[in-house]
């Protein structure tokens, strides 16, 4: 799930990342371009979901993926809620957000 609110007093936008607690993982990140791709990790909440609270800047496009660590192994995966999709250098897609 991705929930943007738009937040006048800082000019900024206010973006909620969560995963469902059926998300199986170790840890839960978020790479994103405006990290330089350096993995940012999620909360693992009481309820079993996963939740990430980012600002942005407004009315800029912004490319991510979630890095779901389970053991040795790690799986990217695009947010099916993210605006669209464009390919990336590693020959899959990286989603991509509109704040």
């Amino acid at each position: 799930m991705i929930k943007k609110q738009f937040v006048k007093s800082r000019k900024v936008t206010k973006v909620t990342f969560e995963l469902p607690a059926d998300v199986e993982a170790d840890a839960v990140q978020l790479i994103a371009d405006w990290s330089d791709w350096q993995p940012v990790p999620f909360d693992h909440l009481k309820s079993g979901k996963w939740k990430l609270v980012q600002e942005l800047e407004p009315e800029q496009d912004y490319q991510f993926r979630y890095r779901v660590v389970s053991g040795s192994e790690d799986q990217y995966l695009n947010d099916p809620e993210a605006d669209y999709t464009v390919p990336n250098d590693r020959g899959t897609e990286n989603a991509v957000l509109r704040a």
